[in-house]
């Protein structure tokens, strides 16, 4: 009877801590646009990152089996004029059944830029990446819409 209680109590703790780390953000974004002189912008997005995991970055080739690469979806029309960069991202190496793999991530902080048209109207879209929890190895995909003005 006891091993059995104890067996529903710990059961019970477990989902609890589970369904309050699900409603924990790993990542939280701070989109905002930055001009420059020759009238385009850049698309400036802070991320702060919960402690003990990782956002992978977007300046790596994507492997057949691995972490995924950020991306950024531009809606209402607006376009990208080069690619995203990630700025101060860590390296790291991986290794799948597929070989041997690159990567780049944050920890803690991270920043993503993107360059945009000239223009004054504010910009939208969403950010694809993926984090993982460097202790477990658990990750997760992210997606979540971005607006800046």
């Amino acid at each position: 009877m006891n091993r059995s209680l104890l067996a529903i109590t710990t059961a019970l703790l477990l989902t609890s801590v589970s369904a309050v780390a699900a409603d924990i953000p790993k990542v939280v974004l701070d989109p905002r646009l930055e001009g420059r002189a020759d009238g385009t912008r850049e698309l400036v997005i802070d991320a702060r990152i919960a402690p003990g995991w990782i956002l992978y970055a977007s300046d790596f080739e994507q492997p057949q089996i691995g972490p995924r690469v950020a991306r950024i979806t531009l809606a209402d029309g607006t376009h990208a004029e080069g690619a995203l960069r990630s700025v101060d991202a860590r390296e790291g190496h991986g290794r799948s059944f597929a070989g041997d793999y690159g990567y780049t991530y944050f920890s803690q902080r991270g920043q993503l830029r993107l360059p945009i048209a000239a223009g004054s109207t504010p910009v939208s879209g969403t950010l694809r990446a993926q984090v993982c929890f460097e202790e477990s190895g658990l990750c997760e995909l992210v997606q979540q819409e971005i607006a800046a003005r």
